[in-house]
């Protein structure tokens, strides 16, 4: 049988990695400043100096008033929460797109009103044109700071709880694992590498620094175990004259070169990786596209689902799942989630089809995490419904 495991960022919380609420008290609390080169770096700013044009401060504070605006104006929404940094990320992106005159409906300009009022004691000008600007520019750095933070929280070297991952790719009866993970960490990929399990990513042999994009090695080498990460990663990186992504595997980031010892150029300070609730329009370009392509494929392949992890905030993702399901009553998702009916609270597509879901045995619900189940737990989950 071919199968699909599909993970979310629960999965990497063994590993010591923090979960969407620490990030966001991260952000907007933990100590942080720009160095020379204005990057955002962990810690207090060791220099007198530099602190005079560290536009950490402003960003927080602009991050302040906007997670500020976001709870007012969701205090009622059924399924939603606090705002996270995702949440956070989003906003900012608004302003950005506002701010280089490509947003493409009028609900921004409401908003940004709203930010540059509460922000005013932070922004720079007399004249509100003159603030708008300033508070364009001010939300491209938010942005940049978030991705920073998620980029350096994200780091992990121990490797815990994925052992059932390793049953699942050397399981005979599997003929192929379609691992599909939403998180922008690389543990996944540091385990398998450890146990020698081959990985089919996307991505070609190394050329010095980098490994180069190439979706068509999921044709060309199918390979038993194929990894796909619908929201990008911290270690892929864009560059200047190259219309593909890669893989960074060097140790200076300011200093890439490719097999022919040329210099690469980063086109971007942060890795190409997805966040906010605008993913899904970001779904449709670039290696995005393709890998959602590559999803959509072994959706088609697969009758069988092992889920964990997952938070059920991805709307695009859900709808997607919502079809699937109904096109074949083979087709099934096993949860692997101690309190399995949490997922019902967070999105009104699961909320509304839960019930159903479980009745038709559409979800069959496994009350562990990953990291405390093995095969043996789940394999007989395998056998299709009697027809």
């Amino acid at each position: 049988m071919k199968l699909i495991l599909f993970l979310g960022a629960g999965v990497s919380v063994p590993s010591g990695l923090p979960m969407v609420d620490h990030l966001t008290r991260m952000i907007l609390r933990s100590p942080y400043h720009q160095d020379a080169h204005g990057n955002f770096i962990s810690g207090r700013n060791p220099n007198a100096t530099s602190r005079l044009t560290d536009l950490t401060p402003a960003v927080r504070a602009l991050l302040r008033c906007i997670k500020t605006y976001d709870e007012h104006g969701s205090k009622d929404a059924v399924y939603r929460g606090a705002p996270t940094y995702e949440d956070l990320f989003s906003l900012c992106e608004a302003i950005k797109l506002w701010h280089l005159g490509l947003a493409d409906n009028s609900i921004p300009a409401s908003f940004v009103g709203s930010i540059e009022r509460a922000a005013r004691p932070i922004l720079k000008g007399r004249s509100l044109k003159v603030r708008l600007r300033d508070l364009g520019s001010l939300a491209i750095e938010a942005s940049r700071f978030i991705e920073s933070v998620v980029v350096g929280a994200l780091q992990s070297h121990s490797v815990v709880g994925l052992d059932l991952i390793l049953e699942l790719a050397m399981s005979p009866t599997i003929e192929q694992l379609n691992i599909v993970t939403l998180n922008h960490d690389t543990l996944i990929e540091q385990y398998l590498r450890q146990k020698n399990v081959d990985v089919v990513d996307g991505f070609g042999p190394r050329d010095g620094d980098v490994r180069w994009y190439d979706d068509r090695l999921y044709d060309s080498d199918p390979g038993k175990v194929r990894l796909f990460k619908l929201h990008g990663s911290v270690n892929w990186r864009e560059f200047i004259g190259k219309s593909r992504p890669a893989i960074f595997l060097g140790s200076d980031i300011g200093h890439i070169i490719d097999g022919e010892q040329r210099q690469l150029k980063l086109s971007l300070r942060s890795p190409s990786f997805l966040t906010g609730v605008n993913k899904a329009i970001a779904y449709q370009r670039g290696i995005y596209a393709d890998a959602h392509f590559r999803f959509h494929e072994v959706l088609r392949q697969c009758t069988h689902v092992v889920m964990s992890g997952y938070g059920w905030g991805d709307t695009a993702i859900n709808w997607r799942y919502d079809t699937w399901l109904d096109q074949d009553r083979r087709n099934t998702i096993i949860l692997l989630h101690p309190h399995p009916e949490e997922i019902a609270q967070r999105s009104v597509i699961v909320g509304s089809a839960y019930d159903y879901w479980t009745r038709s045995r559409h979800l069959l619900l496994v009350p562990k995490w990953l990291c405390d189940t093995s095969l043996c737990d789940i394999e007989g989950l395998f056998r299709p419904p009697a027809m």
